[in-house]
């Protein structure tokens, strides 16, 4: 549904200091399948908000193509850059820009105006509003609606011209957290009712890894990883997009070497077991979910990946505790049961199963090109 191909968006330094042109965007693909959700993730400034907005019509790229559908909506080579209300998209801002001066119902018609007839742009609204649950409100004035409320009217604004593609700008950022997490529930369900292609912007990890078919991380311009969230989330492909999805625990192994059917090496936790199929580097990291580590008070049976540490913090987050626990010079994040009452300066043992390990790069180190293919193939 829709495909982009090499895209730049590069904005002028210019000024007095004459600081160079920053491209924003920097020479990115991918293909977006009809009927999916694909989230743009990264930090503030990554590039992200600028190629959904190239995708509207609302920034024109200085190179690339931008393809909807059948259509080219942008191409830099063929001078081609439809209006945004040519691409048949809808879009959900930020800030979600509903007029204060209007009923919802006038809100949500906007997009129709002058297109149809006035009793049919109210029958489409209510259609719209019904979707969202708001049909209830249709003559409140706009202002006198709440957060979520509000949301919801941008959310049946951008779907009653029945668009191709919905684009999402940090729909949920200005929610509170409870309020967060029932509406990306309400859009993820919407999204799956109507088989929309959407494209989806955000910051927050757990809400794309929540509301996503596909992910891309970027950073300064560039995607650095693409793929459905449980791969990017379980197997990134980089130290960086290990530590921005989701927290996460990396140690440093040296020494790595075959030993029956385990790899080993030596890290400052101790000895490690790593398995997997395939060939690995000498020298690589590896990545330890919170989830994946098991707190004992004794070793029991394991022999291998287990360590004596102290809890150094425990932090009770409600459904569990968040602990830092030291082992040697390091410390190691975890999360505990509420039931299992950890507290500062308990020892421990710390058990990491050596298939929950994954390869990640060393730091200054970077994989060969066959190490890599070698190691993807045996993952997956």
């Amino acid at each position: 549904m829709i495909r982009i191909t090499n895209l730049l968006k590069q904005f002028s330094g210019g000024g007095a200091s004459g600081a160079p042109a920053v491209r924003a965007v920097d020479d990115i693909s991918f293909e977006l399948p009809a009927g999916k959700v694909l989230t743009l993730l990264g930090p503030s400034g990554c590039g992200k908000t600028t190629t959904m907005r190239s995708v509207a019509g609302l920034e024109k790229p200085n190179g690339g193509t931008i393809e909807i559908g059948d259509r080219t909506v942008f191409s830099a080579a063929e001078a081609i850059n439809l209006r945004p209300n040519q691409r048949r998209v809808g879009m959900v801002f930020q800030s979600y820009a509903i007029w204060p001066h209007m009923t919802v119902v006038q809100n949500v018609a906007y997009p129709l105006k002058g297109n149809v007839e006035k009793q049919t742009m109210r029958d489409r609204a209510m259609d719209a509003l019904r979707l969202v649950g708001l049909d209830h409100l249709a003559d409140r004035r706009a202002p006198n609606l709440s957060g979520g409320q509000q949301q919801r009217v941008a959310l049946a604004r951008a779907l009653v011209a029945e668009p191709e593609v919905l684009l999402l700008d940090e729909p949920l950022s200005n929610l509170d957290a409870k309020l967060r997490d029932s509406m990306r529930q309400e859009i993820r369900e919407l999204q799956q009712k109507l088989g929309i292609t959407a494209l989806y912007v955000t910051h927050d990890q757990s809400e794309a890894l929540a509301i996503s078919d596909l992910v891309a991380v970027m950073s300064h311009g560039k995607i650095i990883d693409f793929g459905e969230p449980e791969r990017i989330y379980s197997r990134p492909n980089s130290r960086e997009v290990a530590e921005f999805i989701g927290m996460a625990n990396i140690i440093d192994v040296e020494g790595v070497r075959r030993d029956g059917e385990r790899w080993v090496g030596q890290s400052d936790l101790g000895p490690v077991a790593i398995d997997r199929p395939g060939e690995l580097p000498a020298e690589c990291g590896l990545l330890i979910r919170l989830e994946d580590i098991e707190v004992l008070s004794d070793p029991g049976d394991h022999t291998e990946n287990v360590w004596q540490g102290r809890i150094s913090s425990a932090l009770y987050l409600g459904a569990y505790y968040e602990c830092m626990i030291e082992v040697g010079d390091r410390r190691l994040r975890t999360h505990m049961t509420r039931r299992s009452y950890p507290k500062a300066g308990d020892n421990v043992y710390v058990h990491v199963p050596a298939r929950a390990l994954h390869v990640l790069p060393k730091l200054g180190v970077d994989f060969a090109d066959e190490e890599i293919d070698a190691h993807e193939a045996a993952v997956s």
